[in-house]
């Protein structure tokens, strides 16, 4: 599949030593398991711990503000494409078309109320700045582009019972900490509940 996305910087290798470095949870190493890749189609690499690389939904946001003076700028703005998280974006010049290997999986949340959280959350940070006279308003969303960001998922048993996952940011190397971790979370329930729908349609259609 070819779609708008940021570069995965970070290969299969790197993640691995990522997901197995020393820290409380596999007692700073003492307990740690390393992780390998998972193939697609192939069961017997899902053994846990694996990895593989997924593809989570976003939408680059340029919103205009003018300020009391008159002064105009457009910035781009990052909202996450499940949870809606937002931020600001500053590699829009790295989003390029890319083949994508790996799970890719679509958005929850429709372009009108990426517009509203987009326009909500650019204005929060103008208020938030310290020392800025003047400032700006948000008044136009001048543009919206749908595209995927890479992320690193490791699947393990937390505690050796718990099915549980980590993740890490594919272009930055940088942990995806727990807003990460939530849309995974919420991004492969999504899916699994669709293939469980589909499979019972196909049940009920050789029924008929």
């Amino acid at each position: 599949m070819t779609s708008l996305c940021l570069p995965a910087l970070i290969d299969a290798d790197a993640a691995v030593r990522f997901f197995g470095r020393p820290r409380f949870g596999n007692g700073f190493g003492l307990f740690a398991q390393k992780a390998v890749l998972a193939v697609q189609d192939d069961p017997g690499t899902r053994t846990l711990p694996f990895i593989e690389r997924l593809w989570l939904p976003s939408f680059a946001v340029r919103v205009h503000a003018t300020s009391p003076t008159k002064r105009e700028q457009s910035v781009w703005t990052a909202v996450e494409g499940i949870n809606g998280e937002f931020s600001l974006l500053e590699c829009d010049e790295e989003l390029a078309e890319r083949e994508l290997d790996g799970d890719v999986f679509p958005a929850m949340i429709d372009e009108t109320r990426v517009a509203a959280l987009a326009r909500k959350g650019a204005m929060l940070y103008i208020l938030r700045q310290r020392g800025l006279l003047n400032k700006p308003v948000v008044d136009a969303v001048e543009e919206i582009r749908p595209y995927h960001y890479p992320v690193w998922v490791c699947y393990y048993r937390r505690r050796g019972v718990f099915l549980d996952v980590m993740a890490q940011d594919a272009r930055t190397g940088r942990s995806g900490g727990p807003k990460m971790r939530i849309s995974v979370l919420h991004a492969l329930v999504a899916r699994k509940k669709e293939l469980r729908e589909a499979a019972e349609e196909q049940a009920n259609a050789q029924t008929v």
